[in-house]
């Protein structure tokens, strides 16, 4: 009997091994089937958007007022998200240089270069007052030296607007002919300018007929026979025409003949020379 028992025993233990295995097979064979659906670690950063930093469709994470505005000063360094998310909005941009309006005065950040456009306002232009144009006055056109053209002392005389007096008071004392002449003849010739410094009344007097002699005597102290250049002259004394003498003085290249200055030199004439001065000279017994 004991032998059957102890038979017994040991088909019962087996029994119990197998039906043990059996059901730990069983149980890991449903493990298998029954998987976590949505395992923990999709549900947060970085495989879950909605945790990274800025998205609204999770208000847990969204920051406090005061915080934004911490954050518009805090260092760059504190852009990055936990997780490495980039910040999308990231608060160095909302400040000066980066934004104008954030800088004093809202002028341009020194580190940005100037505008190079051109102004396109136009330069004012200083204000212009309008004048009234006047007539240029013409200098009395000086006689030339050189050639005469063939022309005679008193034909150039008349071609020169600087001897109207000259060439009138000729005429009046009947002397224009005598200078028309083969000559030669060397006239110190006084221009306008010359007679405007006499008396006008004196002047006028002397182109009347009852003073024709007074005049005549003057004209011809302004004459001297032959042609004599301003080389030729020297100081000292020459007789006129009319017969008084002439104190020529040459210094320093400037000649003087009495109280008149020589301006002009040796203008020439086919019958002679002219010196054109600034003074009417007179005869010493006048």
């Amino acid at each position: 009997m004991n032998v059957k028992y102890g038979n017994l025993l040991k088909q019962l233990a087996s029994i119990v091994g197998v039906t043990g295995v059996s059901l730990m097979l069983g149980l890991s064979v449903g493990a298998k089937e029954v998987l976590n659906p949505n395992p923990s670690i999709f549900n947060e950063m970085p495989y879950n958007k909605s945790l990274r930093v800025g998205v609204d469709s999770e208000p847990a994470l969204k920051m406090p007022a005061s915080e934004v505005t911490k954050s518009t000063k805090t260092p760059a360094k504190n852009v990055v998200a936990q997780g490495g998310a980039t910040n999308p909005r990231p608060s160095i941009l909302q400040e000066c240089p980066y934004n104008r309006a954030a800088c004093p005065g809202g002028a341009t950040s020194p580190t940005q270069p100037p505008s190079t456009a051109p102004d396109s306002t136009p330069p004012s232009s200083p204000t212009e007052t309008p004048t009234t144009p006047t007539t240029p006055t013409i200098p009395p056109e000086q006689p030339s030296s050189g050639t005469s053209d063939g022309k005679d002392i008193v034909a150039v005389a008349e071609s020169n607007g600087s001897f109207t007096m000259l060439t009138k008071a000729l005429r009046a004392a009947g002397l224009a002919e005598t200078l028309q002449g083969k000559g030669p003849f060397t006239v110190f010739a006084p221009t306008d300018a010359a007679f405007a410094k006499l008396p006008q009344d004196a002047v006028q007097d002397l182109l009347k007929p009852e003073h024709k002699e007074t005049l005549t005597k003057i004209l011809k102290y302004h004459v001297v026979s032959g042609s004599v250049q301003s080389g030729d002259l020297k100081s000292g004394e020459v007789k006129s025409v009319e017969g008084g003498a002439i104190n020529v003085k040459v210094e320093q290249g400037v000649v003087m003949v009495n109280e008149a200055k020589v301006v002009q030199p040796d203008v020439k004439a086919s019958n002679g020379i002219i010196h054109v001065i600034d003074n009417v000279i007179l005869p010493p017994d006048l």
